[in-house]
């Protein structure tokens, strides 16, 4: 299967370092795990990522179309600098037992095309987990084809990939192997009732209403990688259930507790709804908890 490096799209966001900061104000709604967790939750002994934290993206699947391009895009944009806006600085209120907090930068080292390397049919998260060593062997990822141990891999799924647990089971999720930690995103426009936000399935602020909630996910995802890369940080083990800092913050789906997942939200002139402004480009992100605040916040 076709593995192509997507270098064109980092040389031409390199260099974007201007952020205008959103203005929505602050949320301080709470769900009932930050109730319930919000006041005790520290950290269970784990490592954050600190720092300097590279991204590998890994657009798997269909992305050819001139639309997907422009999509492509527009995600990497987003990940390319938002650790420099306020609504990122929340997160250096989470640190390790050896100083560490998470700080940024989060760096947009590289991005690859895997057209089905593993097949159109994925089964589980082993799967998941093998093509994102195929890329790394690929050489698109990597000059020496090393995986990244203080890195993230974002593994996003083109619309002719079906999942066995995406919009099922999950829209996204977050987790580890013994070398890497990464994120799945499955393609949004599969089961837009499920994995699209209410608010975007008609008007998105990138004219994209997948990629736009694609962004969504990556956004609670981003929070509890980088605050518990391994399960064992920032986290709260209760019975089968794991409750990570992006679960504070969210309803029971995008249809229910919209103040709650995104805080004050704004209008484009199109109307389409977005609560994150930076580099001219608009986004709609979960808010995230502040645990000195004890409240789900869009800044600090």
């Amino acid at each position: 299967m076709l593995l192509s490096s997507l270098g064109i799209f980092l040389f031409s966001l390199a260099g974007i370092v201007t952020c205008q900061q959103q203005t929505s104000t602050n949320n301080s709604s709470l769900n009932s795990i930050a109730t319930q967790y919000g006041s005790t939750f520290k950290n269970a002994g784990g490592k954050v990522l600190t720092s300097f934290v590279n991204a590998y993206v890994i657009f798997y699947g269909d992305w050819s179309s001139s639309n997907a391009t422009t999509d492509q895009k527009t995600f990497l944009g987003f990940l390319d600098d938002v650790s420099t806006t306020s609504w990122f600085s929340i997160l250096k209120e989470y640190t390790d037992s050896n100083g560490g907090s998470v700080s940024g930068p989060l760096n947009l080292a590289a991005a690859v095309h895997d057209t089905g390397s593993a097949g159109l049919n994925l089964t589980d998260h082993n799967t998941h987990k093998t093509i994102i060593l195929n890329a790394v062997q690929s050489g698109y990822l990597s000059a020496n084809n090393q995986l990244d141990s203080n890195g993230i891999y974002i593994l996003l799924l083109g619309p002719n990939v079906h999942d066995s647990e995406f919009c099922s089971t999950n829209c996204g999720y977050n987790s580890y192997s013994d070398q890497f930690q990464y994120i799945f995103i499955g393609y949004p426009g599969g089961c837009p009732q499920f994995c699209v936000p209410t608010m975007i399935q008609q008007q998105s602020p990138n004219n994209s209403p997948s990629i736009d909630a694609a962004i969504t996910i990556l956004s609670h995802e981003l929070q509890d990688v980088l605050t518990d890369p391994r399960m064992d940080a920032w986290s709260i083990h209760s019975g089968n259930q794991v409750y990570e800092i992006g679960d504070f913050c969210s309803g029971a789906s995008y249809n229910t507790s919209t103040e709650q997942w995104f805080g004050n939200l704004q209008t484009t002139s199109t109307g389409a709804n977005y609560n994150l402004e930076f580099d001219n480009g608009k986004y709609l992100v979960q808010t995230i908890y502040s645990k000195e605040k004890n409240s789900c916040l869009l800044s600090k």
